[in-house]
């Protein structure tokens, strides 16, 4: 069997490892950061996003995960985590050498897993370490594992005192596939080892490590203080096999933009840094169509680290963007005297509800409708019902069906509609002579001559009423004064 399809056989079988999501069934929807959490205790489950989470605050702590993740296009945002996870790793240099490593970013180590869809928007990942360490945004090792369709906006910064370190866009260390993702950070790296030569490696993408990179795009200003060795990359600071078992790979349709600021204080220099492998060890299946405006900053002052930040004691401004209904709200914070700047406390984007307004009015039968929009840009945000009308089936005066009163005697009726979640329980009284007797709209029914009339309680829908008799007689004093009068 031939090297080639050996290679191609060993990808297949990597790629249908690495599709858990064929079917929904026994995906769990995380809609908050608690469900975030949680995928700790199960770390080897199917998982979903339901909605953008808000990270800020949250105490986060990297942990191993060898499930499967889909982002649905979602975002995590305004994550903050300053901690490696507990996993311990072997790493090895380009000579094979092993070191016990820790790992640090939203996952210490993705093995067998799948991430995709997924965006992780304001990231900071601040580490300092005595110990062997390799810091990312999404992953500080990546172990046979699939990152498609993701992107990552932030920072990675790591202060090391050790021997094997490095700082990714997306992962630290390993080999997997990395596809269609983005990457858009500031990487920085501060070593504080001075007796011994550091291996140290940045790569926009992957720090250090083999890997499929394809129709990947990364934006990067990185940041290299170093007084061992350095291997930095626009995608991968080192590109090598490291002792893994991984087939031969694909780096291709990639674009590279920004630049490495850094210096390599050793006497025995390399001074790896290139557009898009540092230093390149391992052959490719397959290397074209890569695209670059990258620039190479070597500097040879070893007196100052090389850090954006430029001011001890900074002036800053910022300046607060409010979300869109469909762009993010941030805040940049610049300062005044160097021009540096960052950007934080992302809100997602937001439509502005309006009134609801009615569409169909109900009607008796028939249920209306109305609606509620976006005053800003017209998009309809939500719709619901309004219940049909309930008609009235019955109308009852309390009252004798006929009453006797005599001029200017007074009688207070009340009538009872039916049923009781009737839509319109008013009641409309009237007489049919109010040369008898006259009734108010309270049915205050006062008798004015002698005679006979109807007094109607009507339902104010129309659909029924009720009538009592009221007769009018003189009284006996009444009547003497009609004979003399």
């Amino acid at each position: 069997m031939t090297k080639r399809l050996l290679s191609l056989l060993l990808s297949l079988l990597l790629v249908s490892a690495c599709t858990p999501f064929a079917a929904a069934e026994g995906v769990t929807e995380i809609r908050d950061a608690a469900g975030l959490l949680a995928m700790a205790a199960r770390p080897d489950g199917s998982y979903a996003l339901a909605a953008d989470i808000d990270l800020a605050g949250v105490d986060w702590t990297p942990f191993a995960f060898s499930g499967a993740l889909d982002g649905r296009g979602h975002t995590l945002y305004n994550l903050t985590l300053s901690r490696c996870g507990e996993e311990i790793r072997l790493t090895r240099d380009g000579n094979l050498k092993p070191y016990d490593t820790v790992f640090a970013g939203l996952f210490s180590v993705l093995e067998g897993a799948e991430v995709r869809d997924l965006t992780l928007r304001g990231v900071h990942v601040s580490v300092e370490s005595s110990e062997n360490c390799f810091a990312a945004a999404l992953a500080g090792c990546l172990d046979h594992s699939a990152v498609s369709g993701c992107a990552v906006e932030g920072r990675v910064e790591l202060v090391g005192s050790a021997v094997m370190v490095g700082v990714g866009g997306i992962a630290g260390y390993g080999c997997g596939s990395i596809t269609d993702c983005s990457a858009s950070v500031e990487l920085f790296f501060e070593d504080r080892l001075f007796e011994r030569r550091c291996e140290q490696f940045m790569g926009g993408i992957l720090g250090c490590g083999v890997a499929d990179i394809e129709r990947c795009t990364v934006s990067i200003a990185g940041y290299d203080s170093c007084h061992g060795y350095v291997h930095n990359g626009g995608l991968v600071g080192m590109y090598y096999l490291c002792g893994m078992d991984y087939p031969y790979c694909s780096v291709s349709e990639n674009y590279v933009a920004g630049f490495i600021s850094f210096f390599e204080d050793n006497t025995d220099r390399r001074a790896y840094c290139a557009p898009f492998r540092g230093e390149f060890l391992t052959g490719l299946r397959r290397y074209e169509d890569n695209r670059h405006d990258f620039e190479r900053r070597e500097t040879f002052d070893y007196s100052r680290v090389l850090r954006p930040e430029n001011c001890e004691s900074p002036d800053l401004a910022e300046e607060i963007t409010p979300p869109g209904c469909d762009s993010w709200g941030f805040t940049v914070h610049r300062c005044r005297s160097c021009g540096h700047s960052w950007t934080d406390s992302y809100t997602p984007p937001a439509h502005l509800p309006g009134e609801w307004e009615t569409v169909k009015e109900a009607s008796y039968g028939a249920e209306g409708l109305e609606r509620r929009l976006c005053t800003r840009c017209g998009a309809l945000l939500d719709e619901r019902a309004l219940p049909a009308l309930i008609p009235t089936a019955g109308c009852r005066i309390s009252a004798d069906a006929e009453t006797v009163l005599h001029p200017g005697e007074t009688l207070a009726l009340s009538a009872v509609l039916e049923p009781a979640d009737a839509t319109d329980r008013g009641l409309r009284w009237s007489s049919s002579d109010e040369r008898v007797a006259v009734v108010d709209e309270n049915g205050l029914v006062t008798a004015v001559g002698r005679g006979t009339a109807e007094i109607r309680a009507a339902a104010a829908d129309g659909f029924c009423d009720d009538v009592c008799t009221v007769t009018v007689r003189f009284s006996f004093a009444q009547w003497l004064r009609s004979l003399f009068a």
